[in-house]
């Protein structure tokens, strides 16, 4: 019984680092002025390959997809999962097609033309449906801080602290969302991402940090809404 409690620990704890791995790959993915063509692709790939390994740790979840009863939030959570599921494996198909560096030998029957519009809208809703999930899962890092504090809850002013630090980086994610017009990039209302190839990297990554923040707030927000006994 110990092994058994052993094995299923590790486990949890493969998932959480594949997860957090995925998280940071994705910002990073998204920082294409940073990272530039060629170290753009092998993340790819790299993210292609925790996805695949993700879904195999989670076989679990899709065999019990057909079972039970389907409360707001199940239903909630399944359409989440299958919409990031579809738009993360277009991203891949859409990548490898346009790939020049890692994988130029593969043909994938799509024009490029096609293939740069699809990396282009699925690209922006991968990175707003990871932070969407995260949110439904926060809970697991409330766990853990609460765990690493000895199972102490927040003090007053501790969850004031916390609480106007998570705003001001959505307020911040926000301004930045709207500034880099992604709307227009989710919907295809233009064709090309505008690069600001002169902006510091480390500023690149808080922008993209900071919206994503938002996006995990208003899933972890909305994951509380639906759960909230009615």
């Amino acid at each position: 019984m110990a092994e058994s409690y052993q094995a299923v620990k590790k486990k949890a704890l493969l998932r959480r680092i594949i997860d957090l791995a995925m998280m940071v790959l994705m910002l990073v993915l998204m920082a294409y002025s940073v990272t530039g063509q060629e170290i753009h692709e092998w993340l790819g790939i790299a993210l292609f390959a925790l996805f695949v390994l993700h879904h195999l740790l989670n076989l679990q979840w899709f065999r019990a997809v057909r079972k039970g009863r389907y409360s707001a939030a199940r239903i909630f959570q399944t359409a989440l999962v299958v919409l990031l599921f579809v738009s993360i494996l277009a991203q891949m198909v859409s990548g490898i097609a346009m790939s020049r560096h890692a994988l130029p030998f593969v043909n994938v029957p799509i024009s490029t033309s096609t293939a740069r519009l699809m990396h282009l809208s699925c690209g922006y809703w991968s990175f707003l449906l990871v932070s969407l999930h995260l949110g439904l899962h926060w809970n697991v890092f409330l766990a853990i801080g609460r765990k690493l504090r000895g199972g102490k809850p927040l003090s007053g002013r501790g969850r004031i602290v916390l609480r106007a630090a998570a705003g001001a980086a959505a307020i911040y994610g926000a301004v930045c969302f709207v500034q880099q017009n992604i709307v227009d990039y989710l919907f295809l209302k233009t064709e090309f991402v505008f690069f600001d190839y002169e902006k510091p990297p480390v500023l690149v990554l808080v922008e993209l940090l900071a919206i994503m923040a938002l996006w995990t707030l208003i899933g972890y927000l909305l994951w509380r809404g639906i759960k909230k006994p009615q």
